[in-house]
């Protein structure tokens, strides 16, 4: 994708004229890949090395040694600066150089460490926080973007189809985490898109637990929800599986979460608002005669696994075509067992089009 990137550089110089900035910092991972190429792992994201300033004149990486060479491969283009010392000793005289006066930052990312000693070193400098406004930037996908989520979730169909087959009862939660990690690495993902979600029985019930050494029994049912990266882009995907019979309860609810799901997925359509959208699962679920879900309905994807846009009660958030967003309703019952059925959405023009298609009816293991 990489003649996208000067289009890309390009709505950063508009954000310049927009917010009357001489120079921006990108410095979060997910930002400094899609605006230059050069790619950066989770665990490497944190300081200064590979930082990307962009000015009306200029568009410059900021490394050391350890990722030179990369980032000459990466992002052809770009000028990049070898760093040795830590922001405040090498930015300033660059700033200075380039004429920048007034600088947007990524407050959310950059430590309160660099930009106080950022601003110390540099006092005449202008610091002004622009996460929220970088947002829009990111948020309508290009169909690259579409393609490359496409290919992690279609990994991710295929890795379900597999779990399917393979789990068996008295198996435990990390074996099968570990075992949908083996199968992704192994069919060519660049990795998991998250630390994913595999609970049994009762542990269901925590949206967001983590898989132990629990003994996967009949009866009840095994959340899994997890993802893989492709090309960069995320898939993120929740099924509940019955494990053997269970109780005519946990199926009615199984009904009323997929039932919940379809409704909402049947109401997209660009102009909706997604808090109308959570709204009209939470009343099915609740119709069940048990409480709705505690989360959103749902959250963008791409870069990151969870970006804008944003499905929430709390959040008016009108969805127009180039979206991606998951649909993730759910019944928690503490102690008794959790259900949650999750795909992936990629909004056209038409109507929505499901990047994931494993059945959403409930499966039988064991």
């Amino acid at each position: 994708m990489s003649v996208a990137f000067p289009r890309r550089v390009e709505r950063l110089h508009a954000l310049l004229d927009e917010r009357a900035l001489d120079g921006v910092l990108i410095s979060r991972n997910a930002n400094r890949r899609y605006f230059s190429g050069f790619q950066l792992g989770d665990a490497e994201g944190a300081g200064w090395s590979g930082t990307l300033l962009v000015t009306r004149g200029a568009a410059v990486i900021f490394a050391d040694s350890r990722y030179t060479e990369q980032a000459e491969h990466q992002a052809p283009g770009w000028e990049l600066v070898a760093t040795t010392g830590p922001i405040q000793a090498e930015l300033p005289g660059r700033l200075t150089a380039a004429s920048v006066a007034s600088l947007g930052l990524e407050a959310r990312v950059v430590s309160h460490a660099d930009w106080s000693a950022l601003a110390e070193a540099a006092p005449g400098l202008e610091l002004h926080a622009i996460d929220d406004e970088l947002v829009p930037l990111r948020l309508h996908k290009e169909p690259e973007e579409v393609a490359a989520i496409a290919r992690a979730c279609a990994l991710t169909d295929a890795c379900f189809d597999h779990l399917v087959g393979w789990i068996r009862p008295g198996m435990t939660e990390r074996q099968v985490a570990l075992e949908l990690e083996r199968f992704f690495r192994t069919h060519g993902a660049e990795g998991l898109a998250f630390d994913p979600i595999v609970l049994a029985g009762p542990r269901a019930a925590m949206p967001h637990g983590r898989p132990s050494d629990a003994v996967i029994e009949s009866g009840n049912v095994l959340l899994i929800d997890f993802g893989c990266a492709v090309d960069g882009y995320r898939s993120d995907m929740t099924r509940t599986l019955f494990v053997g019979e269970v109780p005519d309860a946990i199926r009615a609810h199984h009904d009323a979460v997929r039932e919940a799901q379809a409704a909402a997925l049947a109401a997209i359509r660009p102009g909706v608002n997604g808090q109308d959208l959570d709204a009209l699962a939470r009343e099915r679920i609740e119709r069940d005669g048990v409480p709705s879900y505690g989360h959103g309905l749902g959250h963008g994807i791409g870069l990151e696994t969870h970006e804008a846009p944003s499905l929430r009660k709390s959040v008016s958030q009108v969805l127009e075509p180039g979206m991606v967003f998951s649909v993730e309703p759910g019944i928690y019952l503490p102690g008794v067992t959790g259900i949650r059925v999750e795909d992936i959405v990629a909004l056209e023009a038409t109507g929505p089009r499901l990047l994931t298609t494993s059945p959403r009816e409930a499966v039988v293991i064991g």
